[in-house]
């Protein structure tokens, strides 16, 4: 399924093959990629670009492909070299159906970054770590973690705060808000304590539940195709816990 989403991406942009760049491939922690054989370096191979540099990442589960995009974007524009960022799993992990996600989805995803002249242009990004939730809190008792994960959803609101802060944009100027397939609910109530009157991109939560890494590449690929505005937050947030985001904004023509 990676292959055949690469692959398409490729066709649509043909003089990436000439140039040489990085395909970075983000998954969560709970998915073996056979990291001793080169399946990945395989796929751009018959992509194409088996010239390219090849990394897979595990950063923080299903932030892992913000998180990626953060790390790696100042040394690509140092570099000028595109980078291919490929998301995508197989739903059949053992501890899957222990998760209370509800639907799972495989979702294969890829997005190309800093690869010249574009409509739309990531221009800053950030990462918090919640470090005190790391283990989960498995050792307290079920009371005291309901009282701890009933707290994400004022962290989840703090960080878009500390994102607009920190990138310098007023709150009016999100035209829409496209975060990871998870808690519908607390999306829903973070979005009106915050008095949010863009586009809250949810209607794929319901129809294909939570895909892990390609939630958000999935979410903005079909808003683009009718959006209107200039300011998209990307916001997702992993086990671990991390919260990742990404500010795109409408170049300039």
């Amino acid at each position: 399924m990676l292959l055949e989403t690469l692959g398409a991406l490729l066709v649509a942009n043909p003089d990436i093959k000439k140039v040489k760049g990085c395909l970075v491939y983000a998954k969560t922690q709970t998915h073996n990629t056979f990291f001793d054989n080169h399946w990945l370096e395989e796929i751009a191979q018959a992509c194409g670009i088996g010239h390219w540099e090849v990394l897979s990442v595990s950063l923080n589960h299903c932030a892992s492909a913000l998180s990626a995009i953060h790390l790696l974007k100042n040394r690509l524009v140092k570099r000028a070299e595109p980078m291919l960022l490929l998301t995508g799993e197989k739903a059949f992990h053992s501890a899957i159906s222990r998760l209370d996600n509800g639907v799972m989805a495989e979702v294969p995803a890829a997005m190309l970054l800093n690869a010249g002249p574009a409509q739309w242009a990531v221009t800053h990004t950030a990462v918090r770590h919640l470090a005190s939730f790391y283990d989960n809190y498995r050792q307290e008792p079920a009371v005291r973690r309901r009282e701890l994960y009933a707290s994400l959803e004022q962290h989840y609101q703090d960080f878009y705060l500390h994102a607009l802060d920190t990138f310098n944009v007023s709150a009016d100027s999100i035209d829409a808000i496209v975060p990871g397939n998870l808690d519908l609910p607390m999306l829903q109530r973070v979005a009106a304590k915050l008095n949010f009157k863009g586009v809250l991109f949810t209607q794929h939560i319901g129809n294909y539940g939570h895909a892990y890494c390609s939630d958000v590449l999935f979410n903005l690929s079909v808003l683009l195709e009718t959006f209107a505005g200039k300011r998209i937050l990307c916001l997702t947030m992993g086990m671990g816990v991390t919260l990742s985001c990404a500010l795109i904004e409408k170049t300039p023509h």
